[in-house]
């Protein structure tokens, strides 16, 4: 009988000690995988910060694209009213320089 409840609490030793082992490997594994979701969410949040930079980047650059576009656009269309108004702007020129060089009431 005592052999019995010798090998009964030898079985209850060695079981605890499997017990224990087993919860620190399972300690052992959830430090790991505490560690990778941590590389993992760090890692994230790079590449969303490269992404961020890049696509601000291709905006800024569609931006500065169509800024100068506009300003070419604007510097033609002044350009060709110039162009197509050149007579009366000269007419009105002279028109303005002979009254002030000659007023009437003078």
């Amino acid at each position: 009988m005592q052999e019995i409840v010798s090998e009964v609490l030898e079985a209850e030793k060695a079981a605890e000690g499997r017990i224990q082992e087993a919860r620190s490997k399972a300690g052992e594994i959830r430090a790991q995988a505490d560690r990778d979701v941590q590389d993992m969410t760090q890692r994230a949040r790079e590449q969303a910060g490269k992404r961020s930079q890049e696509i601000l980047e291709q905006a800024r650059s569609r931006a500065r694209k169509e800024y100068e576009k506009a300003v070419q656009q604007t510097r033609d269309e002044n350009q060709a009213f110039f162009q197509t108004h050149e007579g009366d702007i000269e007419r009105t020129a002279k028109a303005v320089v002979q009254r002030i060089t000659k007023p009437e009431w003078t």
